[in-house]
């Protein structure tokens, strides 16, 4: 999102507390056919997207590491039935699931049977099988499950995204923000040990969408306007919005309000409102409503995103493209602490303590606080391309980089097949050295990283009567970057004594890999050729 036109809001105030030490994160998502939730997991920063890079979250120090699955796995651990998570008399192909949200060790998962009835045959009108579901990924076990509709009025249960808190105890539920607007005007927050809705908030001014939430606050925006606002249709111009803050434990009341115009945003950064329009920017204190200056007037396009305690600016080219052509990091409370240029269509990455820059000559990193060059190595490009840097996986160390380059490799997967693949070099971030290189399928994205074994997904496809199945899962020996065994949806996994096709997709439940069956029953997959002693 970029700004240009609107005077920066100061917003009125009504009293409200604020509790130190803040910290949350959400998770933003798209809802598919035989569900996307395998790239599941909190999202803890958004990324700034070009067309040819992703930027990566940056991961902690100490991550907790997926099950080690080095030989094909096989659905021989713990089982879910539809009835276990709450949703009865399931039609074959007619149940979707996806993680919302990890919360400790435990996920909250969605269900819905509402899918579009042209290909599926699905119908629900009573929408019996939306529900939300605490499972503990480890065992099976389902601790809670209720129904959707106690926390969203939203016709779509995939726009609903979670929010939890730092000690997994509570979680805020409700529509993601989105351009195209939703129905659903409720925003709820959650007790995760019951499952219990302990507080609502129904807007006044109709549909509205969280934008995030931390330990103390929950950002929530309304749109008038625009494209599809409210879920009822498009209507010309552009939408404008409007932000409010409501305390998390009091979420039924908004403590700041401000109009944001066209184009304008806000975003919480260390418990306070960064509001940012008209190429200027201001902090705001949700509790009081004052405000400062923050940062520097840039007169220009902005677009942003907090990364811990960075905050990331790109600014755009003052030209009619407008694309974006410098990064500048600040600090919270709005010091400079570095700035460098980059290409307009490829904007560097956060990975651990790395920023990388990348164009068609050379990878470089970046000291993450200070700028200053740690490495620089060329990008092995052979069409003039620039290398693309994938966004870190669940579990992967952040010494890691991961970078898939233009360089075409002919090496047959582990099945037997020989689709596209492209070079993937795993680099050391603290030198540049290559640890590893990796025949990736095209298009494939890391989905997890355990100690030795890294995780591709790859995109989900279409079946033989239109319907969306699952990608494959690809898991490669991060050692010697040699392919270990690959899972299609379809074609396996099941039961040694199952039909091979009866798994419609496959999802990372926290650490554990899982394959979603035609039937809606899901089953662990373990490796079961590892050695017990």
């Amino acid at each position: 999102m970029t700004d240009h036109d609107d005077p920066r809001p100061d917003g009125g105030a009504r009293a409200g507390a604020l509790r130190p030490g803040s910290r949350g994160g959400g998770l933003r998502d798209r809802w598919h056919r035989a569900s996307s939730g395998r790239r599941a997991g909190t999202a803890a920063a958004a990324g700034v997207v070009a067309a040819v890079l992703v930027v990566g979250a940056g991961l902690a120090s100490q991550p907790e590491y997926p099950d080690e699955l080095r030989s094909s796995p096989v659905a021989e651990g713990w089982r879910i039935e539809p009835a276990d998570l709450g949703v009865p008399d399931v039609q074959p192909g007619c149940l979707d699931l996806r993680v919302l949200a990890r919360a400790g060790d435990d996920v909250l998962v969605v269900t819905t049977t509402q899918l579009g009835t042209s290909t599926t045959g699905c119908f629900d009108p009573a929408a019996r099988g939306d529900r939300i579901a605490l499972v503990d990924p480890r065992s099976g076990a389902v601790r809670w499950s209720t129904p959707t509709s106690d926390v969203s009025d939203a016709s779509a249960p995939g726009q609903l995204g979670a929010w939890v808190d730092a000690d997994a105890s509570t979680a805020v539920v409700g529509t993601t923000a989105s351009e195209l607007g939703s129905d659903n005007d409720l925003v709820a927050l959650l007790d995760l040990a019951t499952g219990l809705v302990l507080d609502r908030r129904v807007s006044p001014e109709g549909s509205t969408a969280v934008l995030e939430a931390d330990d103390d606050w929950v950002l929530v925006t309304t749109r008038a306007g625009g494209g599809g606002d409210r879920g009822t249709g498009f209507v010309d111009g552009p939408a404008r919005t409007r932000v409010a803050a409501l305390p998390r434990d009091e979420i039924g009341r908004s403590t700041w309000e401000a109009d944001l115009g066209t184009v304008g945003r806000a975003q919480l950064v260390d418990g306070q409102v960064l509001v940012t329009n008209a190429g200027a920017a201001s902090l705001v204190d949700p509790a009081t409503g004052s405000s400062r200056a923050w940062g520097e007037a840039w007169r220009r396009g902005t677009s942003s995103v907090v990364d811990g305690d960075l905050v990331l600016v790109d600014l755009q080219a003052d030209d009619d493209e407008q694309f974006p052509v410098e990064r500048i990091a600040y600090a919270a409370g709005g010091r400079e602490l570095w700035r460098q240029g980059f290409e307009p269509d490829r904007p560097p990455a956060v990975v651990g303590s790395c920023m990388v820059f990348s164009d068609e000559e050379a990878v470089t990193c970046v000291e993450r606080d200070t700028g200053v060059e740690r490495w620089s190595v060329p990008s092995g490009s052979v069409d003039g391309s620039a290398p693309v840097v994938l966004a870190s996986a669940p579990g992967q160390r952040d010494g890691d980089v991961l970078l898939r380059t233009s360089v075409s490799v002919g090496r047959p997967d582990a099945s037997g097949g020989s689709g596209p693949r492209r070079e993937l070099l795993v680099l050391d971030a603290s030198t540049g050295a290559v640890r590893s290189r990796l025949a990736a399928p095209l298009e494939s994205t890391a989905a997890a990283a355990s100690r030795t074994v890294l995780y591709l997904t790859t995109p989900d496809r279409f079946g033989l009567v239109g319907e969306s199945v699952g990608g494959a899962v690809v898991a490669f020996d991060l050692a010697d970057g040699r392919e270990l065994w690959r899972l299609t949806p379809g074609e396996g996994p099941g039961d040694r004594d199952a039909a091979s096709d009866a798994t419609r997709d496959l999802q990372f439940w926290g650490g554990t890999l899982v394959a979603v069956g035609d039937d809606g029953v899901v089953r662990q997959l373990v490796d079961d050729t590892r050695v017990v002693g």
